[in-house]
């Protein structure tokens, strides 16, 4: 048996959730990953896959097993990349998560420049949140939005995002435009859903040392920020949205903004994240390296009408722990400190 070939297929069958497409992935047939695999749990005792109508899910000693083979593998490009011709290009297979409304109006605008000038990357990117996709998704890297986890991760900050009260013109023209944050209680807001299930319903701002807290009233709630700027830019309602993730809605004039004048507090942060067995990966750097410059030239090409750069904040005490309505659960915290 080739071990290294099997631990290869393993590895992209664990990746990819079924054999077939391994396979494709490497450009072999199914049947020589099967039968590779199988030779692979046959010299070891045991099962490394559960294999069921609906594709594979790895058992515990699977898992345990990935863990080591993915740092087997990482260990052996990084070897080869060094030992190659100096100056070689790198290459490989980048496995990437990006929280879609960022890769949508940040990443990939700008990745044909990546591609570019990285002919032997091949990039595969899925949609990710939390940095439990990392590990849930096989990621080597994972672009977030929100505040670095407390976990054994490498962790780069990118970019102090800006939290932007807006609505379309049509909107403002008919509900007329709030000059101070208690204008909002009369409106019908849009709300996102954080990453950990909170709804964004308390919007807190601050203005030359004065706080306002204003429980907002929710006629729509979302996940996915790009429909939420769709229906805000139809004259749905008043949004809260950071700047980077709907820049052309602000620059077209689809989205006008309000109480620029105040400080919307709890902006987060956009951050890259990687397990520490990636720090020596050539294939990481050069994507790291791409990504911090293209948050540079964004912060360059911020709009001066959304304001100037605010402060970073710390991690709120809602954030990753609550479903329900971030007011709620604020209530609650009150109440138990009493």
């Amino acid at each position: 048996m080739d071990k290294l070939r099997a631990i290869q297929y393993f590895n992209h069958a664990a990746e990819s959730g079924s054999f077939a497409a391994a396979a494709r992935s490497m450009n072999v047939s199914a049947p020589a990953v099967v039968q590779l695999v199988g030779a692979l749990e046959r010299s070891l005792g045991r099962a490394l896959f559960h294999r069921t109508t609906q594709g594979l899910t790895l058992t515990a000693d699977g898992e345990r097993y990935y863990i080591v083979s993915r740092q087997i593998i990482a260990d052996i490009r990084d070897v080869e990349q060094r030992l190659g011709p100096r100056g070689a290009p790198p290459r490989g297979t980048l496995v990437v998560g990006m929280r879609p409304s960022v890769a949508m109006h940040c990443v990939l605008p700008r990745i044909a420049r990546f591609i570019a000038g990285n002919p032997d990357i091949e990039i595969v990117i899925r949609p990710s949140f939390t940095v439990q996709d990392i590990d849930d998704k096989h990621l080597d890297l994972a672009l977030l939005v929100g505040w670095p986890p407390e976990r054994d991760l490498v962790v780069r900050q990118l970019a102090q995002t800006r939290l932007i009260v807006c609505a379309s013109p049509d909107y403002w023209a008919r509900k007329g435009m709030p000059r101070d944050p208690e204008d909002l209680r009369g409106h019908d807001c849009l709300i996102v859903r954080s990453s950990g299930g909170a709804l964004l319903d308390r919007w807190i701002f601050q203005r030359n040392g004065e706080q306002r807290t204003i429980d907002v009233k929710s006629r729509m709630v979302g996940d996915d920020l790009a429909w939420l700027g769709e229906a805000a830019a139809a004259g749905a309602g008043v949004l809260r949205v950071i700047d980077i993730t709907l820049p052309g809605y602000f620059s077209s004039g689809r989205l006008v903004p309000a109480l620029a004048d105040w400080e919307a507090l709890e902006s987060p942060l956009v951050f890259a994240a990687y397990p520490r067995i990636q720090r020596r990966s050539r294939l990481v750097r050069v994507f790291l390296d791409f990504l911090v410059q293209v948050f540079t030239e964004m912060e360059a090409e911020r709009p001066a009408v959304l304001g100037a750069p605010i402060a970073r904040v710390n991690k709120p005490e809602w954030f990753g722990r609550t479903h329900g309505r971030q007011s709620a659960f604020e209530l609650q915290r009150r109440n138990h400190s009493k």
